[in-house]
């Protein structure tokens, strides 16, 4: 008796690659996964037993800033000066306020009575 002979079937994923070339690309991505991880998780445990033993690394402090200087003292502050005030009278033409001491409005330049 002959052998029958059935064409042998190929697996291709994307663009020609072969899926058992994916896979194992994948398995290479996950092992490596866990290796990071397995690395961080060691760091971070003896980080933590050292700083649980030793102590925390001193923190920093930062300088104080440097005082503004204090004014010097005058003989009159803002607060013992008197206020002036003007007194104003309304302008006949245009109506605004004008002190009494000018000669003139501003606005439309009347004379004040």
């Amino acid at each position: 008796m002959s052998r029958l002979r059935l064409p042998r079937l190929r697996l291709t994923g994307v663009q020609g690659v072969r899926t058992s070339d994916l896979m194992g690309l994948l398995l290479k991505l996950a092992l490596l996964g866990v290796a990071l991880y397995a690395a961080y998780k060691t760091f971070s445990r003896w980080k933590g037993l050292y700083d649980r033993f030793v102590g925390p690394p001193p923190v920093p402090q930062r300088p104080e800033p440097p005082r503004a200087p204090e004014p010097a003292p005058t003989t009159q502050t803002a607060q013992t000066r008197p206020k002036v005030i003007e007194d104003t009278v309304q302008c006949v033409g245009c109506g605004a306020y004008v002190s009494t001491a000018a000669e003139k409005c501003g606005h439309c330049g009347r004379p004040l009575p």
